[in-house]
């Protein structure tokens, strides 16, 4: 219960524990094709609150020889202000040069409330089709 004598720190620890008590698990994705510029993946440009995106996989199979893409993600700290590049990475190769028959790349985000984006840009080679898949937990 919270009182008047509670902290807080002990009310924030609170509020942040119904809220993630009350989080229900979602999912959303779809295909990409790849056209050789810088294309959404996803985005979320302004998120009714907070919410946590947790992991963006993306399917590497249809990569080739030769191929190469770059996975962006940017992060909106401010409403209305801009986005930021958080994290980059390159894959290059058959199922983008990924180990021991792997041939999906999982992407971690962090908790947002201002927006971000995903990307994703064939560099190199013939422009395929990129499956994607999104889990998050949003407040229901």
């Amino acid at each position: 219960m919270i009182g008047s004598q509670t902290s807080l720190s002990d009310l924030t620890a609170q509020i942040h524990q119904r809220v993630v008590a009350g989080m229900i698990l979602s999912a959303t994705g779809g295909t990409l094709t790849a056209d050789g510029s810088e294309q959404d993946l996803l985005r979320v440009s302004e998120p009714l609150g907070c919410w946590r995106p947790l992991t963006l996989f993306v399917d590497l199979d249809n990569m080739a020889g030769g191929d190469t893409i770059e996975i962006r993600v940017y992060h909106r700290l401010n409403d209305g202000g801009g986005l930021q590049l958080w994290d980059y990475s390159t894959y290059t190769g058959a199922d983008g040069g990924l180990a021991n028959g792997e041939k999906v790349i999982a992407v971690a985000l962090n908790p947002d409330r201002h927006g971000f984006l995903t990307t994703l840009e064939q560099t190199g080679g013939v422009n395929r089709d990129y499956d994607w898949e999104l889990f998050a937990e949003v407040s229901p």
